[in-house]
């Protein structure tokens, strides 16, 4: 970071240095006249400026405090007089701050050049969190869930994913399918490979027709059996539906209880993700399934994702989480439904660490603590960046 930072202001001074050349053999070239006139001139600049904000500065006064050497030093360091984030090149304060730095000879000594730079780096410095605090924060939180999840002999994740004809909607340049399909295979890739997988679909039969709904309803079926992630076999069970009919919401919750039946809750950790653009038009009852599934043996984390769905349908899918005792989100890009799939994630990598025995500090902290450290993280590098392009 310092040496890019020294970098780039050497640039920007030697492009000064440049400019200031030209001007002092042009000047050399002025009869006395124009010299005197250029005093006046500067005389009056001088003047001008000491009514702006900015002051002048000298030689001496370029020599400030040097460039931090440390993340201690970074944070200490006084935040610049144009140390903001909105800052642009041709703003009227950067070039009054680039008139009063006096011209160097091209010939500047090492010390000349560094104490310009370190002049440049105290006017664009822009204020830095300090990474240690985030840190140190989530190091004081264990999660008061690790005994319990320690304890489970298997993780096991199960997607109910919708399949009926609205999935074929376009979202942008790709259907809903299209960006479920490619989300499911990029969540199962990122699971820890002790952690098993299944794929259940609804409604990928007939079409929407009255006359094909018998049909479309009896569409359920378990694409992907629970097993660890296997790329070709995880790709081909994808590859083998496409939206197509009526959605039986309810028949795919009891499915779904069937398919987990045989892990314990006692023993081991499920979770059921149900995604769906729509509302149960088989004529069944999802909410009362729903319940079914809270209160089976399995004791499963319930999480239902409304994709792209109409606010007027939100509530039955809201119902479903409620009596599931689960959780409800509607996502409305494939952004967001990579988000929702990757809080599993993150909970898979804490069980994976305490099942075998790995130190809570190093895989145990709980994922806001882990999004905080990134975010202060990211916002180091964007104010990095911003310096540099003030600069």
């Amino acid at each position: 970071m310092k040496k890019q930072s020294i970098l780039y202001l050497l640039v920007l001074f030697f492009l000064l240095a440049a400019c200031s050349a030209e001007k002092e053999a042009s000047n050399q070239k002025e009869d006395d006249q124009k010299k005197a006139g250029a005093e006046v001139a500067e005389e009056q600049q001088k003047s001008d400026e000491e009514n702006e904000s900015v002051e002048d500065v000298d030689n001496e006064e370029l020599v400030v405090r040097e460039l931090p050497k440390s993340i201690e030093e970074v944070v200490e360091y006084p935040i610049g007089v144009l140390g903001v984030e909105d800052i642009m090149f041709a703003d009227e304060r950067i070039e009054a701050i680039l008139k009063d730095i006096p011209a160097l000879p091209e010939d500047a000594s090492h010390e000349e050049l560094q104490n310009l730079t370190n002049y440049l780096y105290s006017v664009f410095k822009m204020p830095y969190e300090d990474p240690k605090v985030s840190i140190e924060e989530s190091s004081l939180n264990k999660p008061e869930e690790a005994e319990e999840l320690a304890s489970k002999e298997q993780y096991n994740v199960e997607i109910v994913l919708d399949a009926s004809g609205s999935m074929a909607n376009y979202m942008g340049s790709k259907t809903r399918m299209d960006l479920a399909k490619e989300s499911i295979e990029k969540f199962a890739s990122t699971l820890p490979k002790d952690v098993n997988l299944s794929l259940r679909v609804y409604g990928h039969e007939g079409s929407g027709s009255d006359e094909d709904k018998k049909m479309s309803c009896a569409a359920n079926e378990l694409v992907y059996e629970s097993q660890t992630y296997n790329e070709s076999e995880l790709s081909s069970a994808l590859n083998s539906f496409e939206p197509a009919g009526w959605t039986p919401l309810a028949q795919s919750i009891k499915e779904a209880k069937e398919d987990l039946s045989k892990y314990s809750g006692k023993e081991h950790k499920n979770v059921v993700y149900i995604v769906s653009d729509g509302i149960e038009t088989c004529d069944g009852d999802p909410v009362a399934a729903a319940k079914e599934l809270k209160d089976s043996g399995i004791s499963p984390v319930v999480n239902v994702i409304g994709f792209d769905l109409a606010s007027k349908d939100e509530q039955q899918l809201k119902d479903i989480a409620k009596a599931a005792d689960g959780s409800y989100v509607n996502v409305n890009n494939q952004n967001q439904l990579n988000d929702e799939l990757s809080k599993t994630v993150n909970d898979t990598l804490k069980w994976i660490g305490w099942k075998n025995s790995e130190t809570l500090s190093a895989i145990g902290t709980k994922n806001k603590d882990i999004l905080e450290i990134i975010s202060v993280n990211n916002k180091w590098k964007n104010k990095l960046r911003k310096e540099k392009k003030s600069n």
